[in-house]
Order: C-alpha cells, then sequence, then structure tokens
C-alpha cells in the first residue's frame, strides 16, 4: 500500500481516509522491528516497556465494544491497555440525544475492558494538528481527561527520522520500510520542521555549491539598485573625463553662434505676413 500510495496509483478519496493511514502507520509498527520501532516511539508518549513486552504486543485493529463503539486499534502491551483513535481531517464525534461522544464511549469501554484483562488503560487520541489544540478534549469530561495522551502523526515521522539516523545496525529491509513509511508522511504533509539536519538523511540528495548568492558583477539582470562601485565594474577602470557630462546652467543660452564667421543682424520689419484673398463678383 505504501508504494501504490506513493506513486499516486490510489484515488485521493482513498489516500484522505484516516483509516488508511491507521493501517499504514502501525501496520508497520506490527510487523517491523519491535524492539528498534515500537519500544521506543511508546516511551516517547510516556510508556516504558521491554523489548520482550514489545514482542508479546497484540494488535487489536478496530475492536468492537457491545455498544457497537469501535475504536481505531487497541495495544495490549506490557502492563498497558493502549487504546489509539486516530483523526486525519475529520474530528472527534460529538455527542447526541441518544449517544455519548465518541472519546467518553472509548474510555468508558477501554476501562472496563481493560479491567478485564488487568492491565492500566490510556487512550492515545493523534490528530493531525501540529500542536495540542484542548478544544479538541472537550468533550472529555474533566476526570476522563488524566487518561487521555494526545500527539500527532508528525511525532511518527520525527521518530522514524531519529531512529533510522541513530541506530546504523538496523536491517536494510527494516531501514527502506520506515524510509517508505516516512516519505508517504512527508507526502501527506505530516511531518514537522526538524532543522536543516535533516538534509543528511540518506533518502534526500543534494548538490553542495560553492556559494548561494548571485554575483552582482556578472549578473546580467538586476532589479535593486547596488552601488555605482559594483553597478559599473569592468575589467578596465574606468577613465576621468574632464569635460562636463551633465547641464551647466552658467552657459548663456545660444552660446554656439559666437561661432560663426558672420553675425546675425537684427531685422526691424515684419517676419511673418498675412495673405488677404479677394474675391471676385
Amino acid at each position: 500500500m505504501y508504494l501504490a500510495e506513493l506513486r499516486g496509483k490510489l484515488s485521493p478519496r482513498i489516500e484522505d481516509r484516516e483509516d488508511i493511514l491507521t493501517s499504514n502507520v502501525f501496520s508497520f509498527f506490527k510487523y517491523a522491528s519491535r524492539d528498534s520501532f515500537l519500544k521506543g516511539y511508546l516511551k516517547i508518549l510516556g510508556f516504558n516497556i521491554s523489548e520482550r513486552e514489545a514482542r508479546d504486543a497484540k494488535f487489536l485493529f478496530w475492536p468492537r465494544y457491545e455498544d457497537s463503539t469501535e475504536p481505531d486499534l487497541v495495544m495490549i502491551v506490557g502492563n498497558y491497555y493502549l487504546l489509539v483513535e486516530a483523526k486525519y481531517f475529520s474530528d472527534f464525534a460529538e455527542g447526541t440525544q441518544k449517544t455519548k461522544a465518541q472519546l467518553i464511549r472509548e474510555v468508558n469501554n477501554g476501562i472496563n475492558d481493560a479491567k478485564n484483562y488487568g492491565k492500566l488503560f490510556s487512550l492515545i487520541a493523534i490528530t493531525a494538528d501540529s500542536y495540542k489544540k484542548e478544544e479538541r478534549l472537550l468533550s472529555l469530561p474533566v476526570e476522563l481527561r488524566a487518561y487521555c495522551v494526545w500527539t500527532n502523526w508528525q511525532t511518527v515521522a520525527e521518530f522514524l527520522y531519529k531512529t533510522i539516523q541513530s541506530n546504523p545496525e538496523i536491517k536494510q529491509e527494516e531501514s527502506e520500510f520506515a524510509i517508505d513509511l516516512y516519505k508517504l508522511l512527508d507526502k501527506k504533509h505530516l511531518r514537522s520542521f526538524q532543522g536543516l539536519d535533516i538534509l543528511n538523511m540518506d533518502i534526500i540528495y543534494y548538490k553542495t555549491l560553492p556559494y548561494i548568492f548571485f554575483d552582482a558583477k556578472t549578473a546580467k539582470f538586476r532589479g535593486d539598485f547596488i552601488g555605482f562601485n559594483e553597478s559599473l565594474w569592468q575589467d578596465n577602470k574606468l577613465t576621468i573625463t574632464y569635460r562636463f557630462i551633465f547641464l551647466d546652467k552658467t552657459r548663456e543660452l545660444f552660446e554656439y553662434h559666437k561661432q560663426l564667421s558672420k553675425k546675425l543682424h537684427s531685422m526691424t520689419g515684419p517676419i511673418f505676413y498675412e495673405e488677404v484673398k479677394s474675391h471676385g463678383r
């Protein structure tokens, strides 16, 4: 599915479905090396598990409770019962007159089911927001918000990048698996800015240049004035001219007439005349 979506072989209607995104991300944590990836990712969210507990983790995708509430994923790992509710473009469903809000139903069902397993319950709410928006969780009463851990898809992308960079011993096939998922999240604009160190990642190629700004002396087209020293630069030095290159207002008007061999004579008579035509009968 990764490659088909990366190559644009899926319709936008399918690509934008949050179920597809949830499946792509958490299927990776299920099938990739859990020692390297699942254990590390859950640690970021505040859940410390051992390597053995990571390997023994159970993934239950879209389980259904008795009241027909269907979360995206339940992970039973170590001492934890982790219910995952993921959103992409949509929001958590609000309550109606007949049903409670989505997050309330999931927390209540999850707490009861976690008791059956003898585990500690937590709700992991995943959104595409770049930061935590408290209004997203307003449907949860205050006493239930303590069970909720918010995160975003961007955290997954950042985790994948740092894990690949810091663990050169990861097998090549798993590294390529993680890189494809990272590329997919990047394509969906679910990667936060990580600084210029991202340029060191193997999946990004760039060309080094001796400079990144243009040389004003050799540029053919310029917009801003850069000064006479730069704009009039040439291989040969400019020569000094001793003639006027600007208007000299002290010079007399028609001064060039003095150079004529004969002076102009003043005229006493008119120089224009009016022709009057007579009309015959």
